[in-house]
């Protein structure tokens, strides 16, 4: 890690209201039954902060404010086809490290190779993230055993370290620290009384987002996977209800849309689920996956051998145990993934 400072959380405050004042602030809000990242006004920063201090971990990811559920991607009109700009521009406070570096697992799939995204790339410049550590591992989670450093991650504007009545500043981007500039009073007191800032690692790849310990074996060919476990026994529960795929932070499946709107057609991107019968189906009715533990495969091998083959060893997880949390059914992806490695040992 890089030098530390520390911030009051009253001065975290005053920041996230001065940020909020040009960009849409989103932070974790009580919504009576789950804790949600939301667009929050600044009045409700405090409860914000009060909730990250109890070291909870959001239902859902923050994937929807770079790949939102839906979104508009082209309007077609009778002369010309017009692209969407609009970005509404997000001050994200509180993403967790699982989060993180599943955001980041999510920036290499969408902004290298030839599959490039330019609207995952155009969210990931404009928005400003600011990470804080967990203490402890929540039910369901297995960060540790994906290598994720729980109580750190470079791969955000601000990393923070709840130190009590302050935050202990652990990691400045350029883009954060212009972002600590906007308040020049809190600047100049914590870099006059620290002797300078935490240095930029945001460059600097991630060990614990590649090559992490809980992996399928990048030397087998993707076949000798397809029944090393009697996937349809160890998948029965599942309801193929898509919950895992939506509330994870590195599924990425999207469909298109094109509907009419006040007589102009328009082109959305859309959220879709491997889990899902039509996922797969072909014009000519022919659907190469269509039992329901075919699907889950594919989703296990997409995560843990296919994403790592294609993309230098990063893992499509990050342990964050979301799914084994939510699942209906009580399937646990990691006891799954642990026991096809058992079995390609043995």
């Amino acid at each position: 890690m890089s030098k530390e400072i520390l911030v009051s959380k009253d001065d975290i405050k005053r920041l996230l209201e001065c940020l909020g004042k040009e960009r849409k602030l989103v932070a974790p809000v009580d919504t009576g039954r789950v804790i949600e990242f939301r667009e929050v006004f600044t009045s409700g920063i405090q409860d914000s902060i009060k909730i990250l201090a109890k070291n909870t971990v959001s239902y859902k990811s923050l994937k929807e404010f770079y790949f939102p559920q839906a979104e508009l991607m082209f309007t077609f009109t009778k002369d010309d086809i017009i692209d969407n700009i609009s970005l509404p521009g997000y001050v994200i406070f509180g993403a967790r490290p699982c989060d993180l570096e599943a955001l980041r697992i999510m920036s290499v799939v969408y902004t290298t190779g030839k599959y490039n995204d330019p609207f995952f790339k155009r969210h990931f410049e404009t928005n400003l993230i600011i990470g804080i550590g967990c203490t402890g591992e929540k039910p369901g989670c297995f960060c540790k055993e994906m290598e994720i450093d729980r109580e750190y991650s470079n791969f955000c504007d601000i990393m923070l370290i709840d130190a009590g009545n302050d935050y202990s500043v652990v990691h400045l981007s350029e883009k954060g620290e212009n972002a600590l500039k906007e308040v020049p009073e809190v600047y100049a007191r914590y870099i006059n009384s620290s002797g300078g800032l935490p240095a930029s690692k945001t460059e600097e790849p991630s060990p614990c987002s590649a090559s992490s310990g809980l992996m399928l074996d990048s030397s087998k060919k993707d076949s000798d996977y397809f029944d090393v476990i009697d996937w349809e026994k160890v998948t029965k529960a599942c309801k193929g209800c898509g919950i895992c795929t939506y509330i994870c932070p590195t599924c990425y499946c999207f469909d298109f849309r094109d509907i009419m709107e006040k007589g102009e057609a328009k082109r959305y991107k859309c959220w879709d689920s491997c889990m899902y019968p039509k996922f797969t189906l072909h014009a000519s009715g022919h659907n190469p996956r269509e039992f329901r533990h075919e699907r889950y495969r594919q989703r296990i091998l997409h995560k843990y051998k296919y994403v790592p083959d294609n993309f230098n060893g990063y893992v499509a997880c990050t342990g964050c145990g979301r799914c084994i949390r939510s699942c209906p059914a009580g399937i646990n992806i990691k006891d799954i993934v642990t026991l096809i490695i058992s079995q390609m040992e043995n």
